[in-house]
């Protein structure tokens, strides 16, 4: 009988793969899933994949790589994408289960929608026993971050007297209030901010609540130009950014250091404010969309475009807008505008030349259309029965949990 084979010595064998390049390897291979939905499933293998996948640090690369998916506009009632978006399923199942309006917080009478970001919604109160003050500017002091999928709520603390006080912050002072990102080096998966932007007589200031800190803190900035008009707020690469005319300038907000800086814009003749956005581009860079339109003999009528084009430095060292792409839209709407931009897309309306023959109770139908931001594809989104101005419809992504996380 043939001697049973016998191992090679110990010392001769291969030692086994250390754990974090195993760690490594694995990451790099869920990166490439093409959808959240890809991960969800690989997570559910075994516990090394979910422990890999579970992972903030990882969780914050996918997310970079990867947009959130697109599922509506924010409007009363909710408008899901529609068939043939590729949001479409997971959009109506949104919809279906979902509480948009946030009636689950407690006294819902003295609180308002002011913001969504990432899923969550931001909500603006006055004190117990009062009612929202629609359409008011002035600036409010309590303020609720809410889940609508989940149906969880998170009461911050009331903006301090004394801090207001010190600031000189008058209730006349006008204020807008918005979700923010954690800083970089706080991101942990389920940790944002809370601004307020006043508008004082004589200088900017930022009040800042961080989940992590728990507390309120401020900032003061001086524009050294008067503050006429300022247009919707826009996000690009970790910075809010407002247009301010007729000084031609871009204010932009630092999100990581809390810090303001001010760049020129391209000269007049300025589009309308619903007319124009900016956007992160290629590299990082600062990009611009535009709708442009023109008369059209053949068509009888306006034509429209959408322009996009990058800020970069020439060889002159000096920084222009550089036109990158112009995209033909639909010939069926007589007039287009951009509501906003989320989740790797751009949505834009617009008013369809032909009424349907039998119009909707509701009011004038209108068409939706987004723009894929990575390959500049525009494709239909769904259809609306009212106008959509605000700048903060687009509801894109799922909301992190506004618990901490547990085993």
């Amino acid at each position: 009988m043939a001697p049973p084979e016998q191992s090679p010595p110990r010392h001769l064998q291969s030692p086994p793969p250390e754990q974090p390049i195993l760690d490594e390897l694995l990451e790099e291979i869920f990166l490439r899933l093409s959808t959240a939905a890809d991960l969800a499933r690989a997570s559910m293998a075994c516990a090394s994949f979910r422990r890999v996948i579970a992972g903030h640090a990882f969780l914050r690369r996918f997310r970079a790589l990867h947009p959130p998916p697109l599922l509506g506009i924010f409007n009363y009632p909710f408008l899901p994408a529609q068939p043939p978006h590729p949001s479409a399923a997971a959009a109506r199942a949104v919809a279906d289960g979902a509480d948009f309006w946030c009636s689950f917080l407690p006294s819902r009478e003295r609180w308002g929608i002011t913001d969504i970001r990432d899923g969550r919604v931001l909500l603006a109160g006055v004190p117990e026993g009062k009612t929202y003050p629609w359409g008011s500017n002035g600036m409010l002091r309590d303020f609720a971050v809410c889940d609508p999928l989940c149906r969880r709520y998170l009461v911050l603390p009331v903006i301090p007297d004394d801090l207001v006080h010190e600031l000189n912050i008058t209730d006349d002072d006008d204020g807008v209030s918005f979700l923010a990102p954690p800083a970089a080096e706080d991101d942990d998966g389920v940790s944002f901010r809370v601004m307020c932007l006043v508008e004082c007589k004589t200088k900017l200031v930022l009040l800042v609540f961080s989940r992590g800190a728990g507390q309120w803190r401020s900032v003061e900035y001086d524009p050294g130009f008067e503050l006429h008009w300022a247009s919707r707020r826009y996000y690009w690469r970790r910075f809010f950014c407002w247009a301010v005319m007729p000084e031609n300038k871009l204010l932009m907000l630092n999100t990581d250091r809390t810090e303001f800086s001010a760049v020129d814009l391209p000269p007049e003749p300025w589009p309308e404010e619903y007319e124009m956005t900016f956007v992160e581009a290629a590299k990082g860079r600062l990009g611009m969309f535009t709708i442009y339109d023109d008369f059209d003999e053949e068509q009888g009528g306006k034509i429209f475009h959408l322009g996009y084009a990058i800020l970069q430095k020439g060889r002159d060292s000096a920084t222009r807008w550089r036109s990158k792409a112009m995209i033909s839209l639909p010939l069926t709407c007589r007039h287009y505008r951009i509501i906003c931009v989320a989740g790797g897309y751009l949505l834009i309306e617009g008013d369809p030349k032909d009424p349907p023959s039998t119009p909707s109770s509701e009011g004038e139908e209108i068409d939706c259309f987004s723009v894929n931001l990575q390959i500049l594809q525009l494709e239909p989104f769904c259809r609306a029965t009212d106008t959509i101005y605000d700048d903060n419809t687009f509801y894109a992504g799922f909301p992190p949990s506004l618990c901490a996380p547990t085993i």
